[in-house]
């Protein structure tokens, strides 16, 4: 956008499967009032390669968020286990690199079979 901004969301294979919630996610911009433009600024970040694959099908942001120790990032993590620690400081450490690239950055995630919105913005030093 014209202020550096972009929206993010993470995505794994499950969630990007035809008919799934990266379906409905992407819907949702282009039926929302005015909100179809923003669906260019969307970055998915997938989190495994079924999920990148299944992306770059269907929407032309996407990146491939390679994981470097041997950690299964398919499927829903239990709170608080390795792999959800791992997901949460990968996710953090990707936030981080797009603020030190001078980008402001709208992270959607699911929490509670929610989807929240948490808007970040940070003036980076």
């Amino acid at each position: 956008m014209e202020d550096r901004t972009v929206i993010l969301t993470l995505a794994n294979e499950a969630w990007t499967q035809p008919g799934s919630l990266l379906d409905i996610y992407r819907e949702s911009f282009r039926n929302g009032e005015g909100t179809e433009r923003f669906l260019d600024h969307v970055l998915v970040i997938a989190v495994d390669a079924g999920g990148f694959d299944r992306c770059r099908a269907v929407h032309p942001h996407c990146y491939h968020l390679e994981v470097t120790k041997p950690t299964n990032l398919s499927s829903a993590s239990k709170f608080m286990t390795k792999e959800f620690l791992e997901l949460v400081w990968l996710k953090l450490s990707f936030q981080q690199r797009i603020l030190e690239l001078g980008y402001n950055f709208l992270f959607t995630a699911r929490r509670f079979s929610k989807l929240e919105l948490t808007i970040n913005r940070l003036i980076w030093p």
